[in-house]
């Protein structure tokens, strides 16, 4: 079941990366409670535990895990 951002989120963000020859992937991010949630632009998400890692950088990663689930790739990459 997808998750809602709550409004109460203190860490969220928008996060956009650009690709070249390809567009840019846009999705947002929050943490609520030490997990993290990523939804992409067409509304798939993914969540994990936040741990000691970067929430920007872990969602960048779980972001593209998403296109590449999309696009089909079972490499991821």
């Amino acid at each position: 079941m997808a998750r809602k951002r709550p409004s109460s989120a203190a860490d969220y963000a928008e996060i956009v990366i650009e690709r070249r020859s390809q567009p840019a992937l846009q999705g947002e991010m929050w943490v609520v409670d030490g997990l993290l949630t990523v939804t992409s632009s067409d509304g798939r998400q993914k969540t994990t535990q936040v741990g000691n890692a970067r929430p920007v950088g872990l969602a960048r990663l779980m972001l593209l895990e998403l296109e590449d689930e999309r696009a089909g790739d079972p490499n991821g990459g």
